[in-house]
């Protein structure tokens, strides 16, 4: 694990980093409080800094605050290295934001030991935010394509609504695919929809895609006319409709797709301008073609 020490004494910066070295750690070294903050700053910032209480241009103590009210995500845990060890001092440091305080001159056994508590702590921070950030996802997203859930995605629209932005709007069908899952099961089935949310996605990196229903995807094209999102959606219809799509992905036969294209015209509702995309898609459908009813008057 990395660890950022800032000391301003140079023999006591090369002693405590020959020591971090043997027992195992990465080292990055400052020589006063001005470095050690663009350090924590950086992107690849130690997740441990030993600060010197007094250092030069800035002092530990204002290192420690700078980064309890501008790191906001996975801060630094901070041990505060000091002459000071009266009961005003240690208070200071940990009002200041720091995880620790050892006085020195230290003990090399309790400085290890405590860097040991830094590094659960450090490895558990991890861990939650790991988890946030795993529930965050399944709570928008549908995990078996990776598009975002219904709730998601007409929530997405809702707010580019609300803004007055320019859009169009496809409603995208896998047909059979019911039958899909009868025929070769639900993984390959979810497999397929899967590969289109790809396709659509390859595409226009910029659209939003997601999971309207168990056979329907709604894609929402910021900025994109109706003819150039039915054509956008009319090469991945082609793409899946060739042999090798389907089979690569375990399926018997080939798979169709349809489309529904809409340009909002800056008046009509969420649910009117979903109706429009249901409408469009149900007559290509009939034709099992991309079907667009253009701008909406």
């Amino acid at each position: 694990m990395r660890v950022l020490i800032a000391e301003d004494d140079p023999a006591s910066r090369i002693l405590l980093e020959a020591f971090l070295v043997r027992w195992g750690y990465e080292v990055v070294a400052a020589r006063d409080g001005s470095a050690a903050w663009e350090i924590l700053q950086s992107d690849n910032a130690p997740p441990i800094a030993i600060l010197d209480w007094m250092m030069p241009k800035l002092s530990g103590i204002e290192v420690c605050q700078l980064a309890r009210e501008r790191i906001r995500e996975l801060a630094p845990y901070i041990l505060m290295l000091t002459t000071k060890d009266g009961r005003s001092d240690i208070i200071a440091g940990l009002d200041a934001g720091a995880n620790d305080y050892l006085t020195k001159p230290y003990d090399l056994t309790e400085l290890a030991a405590r860097l040991r508590v830094a590094r659960r702590t450090i490895t558990l921070q991890r861990e939650l935010a790991d988890s946030g950030k795993a529930m965050a996802y399944r709570t928008l997203h549908d995990l078996p394509t990776g598009a975002l859930n219904r709730g998601a995605i007409l929530s997405a629209l809702g707010e580019l609504l609300t803004d007055g932005n320019r859009l169009s709007v496809s409603l995208v069908s896998v047909h059979d695919y019911k039958t899909l899952q009868q025929r070769n099961g639900y993984a390959c089935a979810e497999a397929i929809v899967r590969g289109v949310v790809q396709q659509l996605r390859s595409k226009s990196a910029s659209a939003s895609i997601g999971r309207y229903g168990s056979d329907q995807l709604l894609l929402i094209a910021p900025g994109v006319s109706g003819p150039a999102l039915a054509t956008l959606t009319d090469d991945v219809r082609v793409i899946v409709a060739r042999s090798g799509f389907a089979e690569s992905l375990g399926a018997e036969a080939p798979v169709r797709l349809s489309a529904g294209v809409v340009e909002w015209d800056g008046v009509a509702t969420l649910e009117l301008l979903l109706c429009y995309a249901d409408i469009a898609l149900c007559a290509a459908r009939e034709a099992i073609e991309i079907f667009s009813l253009g701008e909406q008057q």
